[in-house]
C-alpha cells in the first residue's frame, strides 16, 4: 500500500492578498472560463492538480488527501504560495473505519 499525506492549510492575509488567493484556488481546483462567440457564449474548464492527479481528494475545507506519487507536485504548489498558506502535512498511517 502506497503511502498517503494529509495537507490541512490556511489562507492568511487573505485580503491583503486576493489575487494570489485566486490564482492558488485555481491551480488546486481549476476553474470555468466563458467567453463570447458569433454563434453565442461558449465554456471551456481548465483542470486544477486535484483533476490532473488521481487518488487526490479533498476530503473537508482546506484538507486534500494525496498519494505519495503526487506528493511532490503538491509540495511545489505549496510552496510557490508558502507566502499566503499555513500548511501541515500529515502521513497517513492507518484509517480506521467504524
Amino acid at each position: 500500500m502506497s503511502a498517503t499525506y494529509l495537507y490541512l492549510y490556511d489562507c492568511r492575509r487573505a485580503r491583503q492578498t486576493n489575487a494570489r488567493r485566486v490564482a492558488f484556488t485555481k491551480e488546486l481546483y481549476g476553474y470555468t472560463y466563458t467567453w463570447k462567440t458569433k454563434s453565442g457564449v461558449r465554456e471551456k474548464r481548465k483542470p486544477g492538480l486535484l483533476d490532473e492527479c488521481l487518488g487526490t481528494e479533498a476530503v473537508a475545507d482546506s484538507a486534500i488527501l494525496v498519494p505519495n506519487e503526487h506528493r511532490t507536485i503538491f509540495d511545489s504548489l505549496f510552496s510557490t504560495y508558502q507566502d499566503i498558506l499555513k500548511l501541515k502535512v500529515y502521513e497517513i498511517v492507518q484509517e480506521i473505519f467504524q
